[in-house]
């Protein structure tokens, strides 16, 4: 890892890394940068930063701005992956709960043009923001989700593994594992069948749908508790399936949101 000093524009020894770095770009405070990293003319490093190998900030991105917050002496720090790409004018804000605070962005993660990390935030690791999708402070997204265009996450949000949120949605509620959420305020679709068949988990489809009727039930009919959700289920194929075991931890898992209802058709 390569310290960049504060204010250096295209110093050494980031250049010596095998790492790029346009003389109109701005590198303010700690940033450390792992080798060929890529950053563009405009872009604004202000750290505490930890970045791994091969990040790629585009013209205009802000990469580790301070925290939007009331409490402005309480600034946290911004660990990011391997792999990371982060788009024209995109905003990826510090941690600032706690004076030890982060924000951590995972490896091969792509936050396209436009869009907007907040304070506190996780994204693991294969994560898709797209353009001007909007992450309130706190909110956790999982592997391999991906967040549609001009989406808006409320605070504390957290979005299961593989899941999608589609464009324009207004996301107040958690978004469980591997399915499609859409709307203002987002419900449940369904499955997220094109993530499921990308990743191999196309068995998973029948148990995942059947998961989510007596999870998410139409009027006239009682959910069940997802602690009992296998024994519902039957089959021991469905009991064993990974997709149903992420889903119940997601759902037993701590949280301070409710998770999002279903559409009713």
């Amino acid at each position: 890892m390569k310290t960049a000093p504060p204010g250096a524009n295209n110093d050494s020894a980031a250049m010596e890394s095998g790492s790029t770095i346009d003389p109109l770009a701005r590198i303010i405070g700690e940033v450390c940068l792992g080798p060929t990293a890529q950053i563009g003319a405009g872009a604004v490093l202000e750290g505490p930063i930890i970045a791994g190998a091969c990040l790629r900030a585009a013209p205009l991105a802000l990469v580790g701005g301070p925290a939007q917050h009331r409490r402005p002496e309480m600034q946290g720090t911004l660990h990011i992956g391997s792999n990371v790409e982060i788009r024209e004018a995109a905003t990826v804000h510090r941690g600032c709960a706690k004076p030890d605070a982060r924000t951590v962005i995972g490896d091969d993660v792509l936050i396209m043009a436009y869009a907007h990390v907040g304070h506190d935030c996780r994204l693991e690791r294969g994560v898709t923001l797209c353009n001007g999708a909007q992450l309130g402070g706190h909110v956790v997204v999982g592997e391999y989700a991906m967040v549609g265009a001009r989406a808006a996450l409320h605070q504390f949000v957290r979005v299961g593994s593989g899941a999608m949120i589609a464009a324009g949605s207004m996301v107040s509620g958690d978004v469980p594992p591997w399915t499609l959420v859409a709307g203002d305020r987002a419900r449940i679709i369904g499955p997220n069948r094109a993530a499921l068949v990308n990743h191999g988990l196309k068995q998973s489809l029948p148990h995942l749908r059947k998961a989510i009727r007596l999870l998410w039930p139409g009027s006239g009919r009682a959910a069940i508790p997802a602690i009992e959700l296998k024994a519902a289920l039957g089959t021991a194929e469905a009991k064993e399936d990974p997709v149903i075991e992420s889903l119940i931890a997601f759902l037993t898992a701590p949280t301070k949101r409710s998770c999002c209802a279903r559409q009713r058709h």
